[in-house]
């Protein structure tokens, strides 16, 4: 895809998704992806904060629910830019983002089981955190390739 245009790129994005046909579920996706544009919002004058990641995770949600959205992520004035280039770069990250991903999902995470142990549960809810954690942990670190 290194060779296409961006309006090119564009269309051939948005030609490898396809939005759920469950409207609760592409609610909620909007949601999420919206939720991630404002933190990717943030990451422009946060020095530190991560902007490319969250808007993967905005195209991820948006790609789900909605082309338009999806389109709009990708033409975006200010993000359009960073997202087309991850794309092109075969959906790699640099490898601060995915520390900061990483980071962010052991403390998040870490958050979790300590509210629900105070919550009373007998374990499976932490097991449960875990286990999505550490598959979190291994799809950033080793399945996303990593931008040199």
């Amino acid at each position: 895809m290194a060779e296409l245009t961006p309006e090119e790129m564009v269309e051939a994005v948005l030609s490898d998704h396809k939005p759920s046909r469950n409207p609760f579920v592409r609610a909620i996706w909007i949601v999420l992806g919206i939720i991630f544009v404002v933190f990717a919002y943030i990451g422009i004058f946060v020095p530190g904060w991560p902007t490319t990641s969250w808007l993967v995770a905005a195209a991820f949600c948006f790609a789900r629910s909605s082309q338009k959205l999806f389109r709009w992520l990708l033409t975006n004035p200010v993000f359009g830019n960073a997202l087309l280039n991850y794309y092109q770069a075969g959906k790699a990250l640099p490898l601060h983002s995915k520390i900061v991903i990483i980071g962010m999902l052991s403390i998040v995470s870490t958050l979790s089981i300590i509210l629900v142990t105070k919550a009373g549960d007998p374990g499976f809810g932490q097991t449960t955190i875990v286990i999505v954690a550490l598959v979190g942990i291994w799809f950033v670190g080793w399945k996303v390739p990593t931008i040199k």
